[in-house]
């Protein structure tokens, strides 16, 4: 399988700092479950116009995280939220970049779990 994230942005905007590294992808980890119930609420309760702030707002760590194709579905997802335009594509859309978020959490709870120390997080920062 093939990994969904990418780290060379962070790697190479922390000058290959491990500790910052982990740091946010702990805080991705942290908040991903609650993006994900927010963004699958939202999307039951036919309240689209909220989805564009979630969207975004999640955009800077996908993006940082190397996500490829969550971004992608990220702006689909803002952009027909923001502008009310083919919105019955949204539940599908949302589905899937949740389905996608889910599937980045266990791939990112992996690696960090290899980069461990005596069972700690090597980061302070999340």
């Amino acid at each position: 399988m093939i990994s969904p994230f990418d780290l060379t942005y962070l790697e190479d905007a922390f000058q290959g700092n491990r500790r910052l590294v982990n740091g946010i992808i702990e805080l991705f980890l942290k908040q991903n479950p609650d993006y994900c119930t927010i963004l699958e609420n939202r999307v039951k309760s036919g309240d689209y116009a909220y989805l564009h702030t979630v969207a975004h707002t999640l955009k800077s760590s996908v993006q940082m995280l190397g996500l490829r194709d969550t971004e992608n579905l990220l702006s689909g997802i803002e952009h027909r939220s923001k502008f009310n335009v083919d919105t019955s594509e949204l539940p599908g859309m949302v589905y899937e970049l949740v389905y996608e978020l889910k599937r980045a959490q266990k791939a990112l709870s992996v690696y960090i779990s290899n980069t461990e120390n005596n069972g700690g997080f090597l980061s302070d920062v999340a």
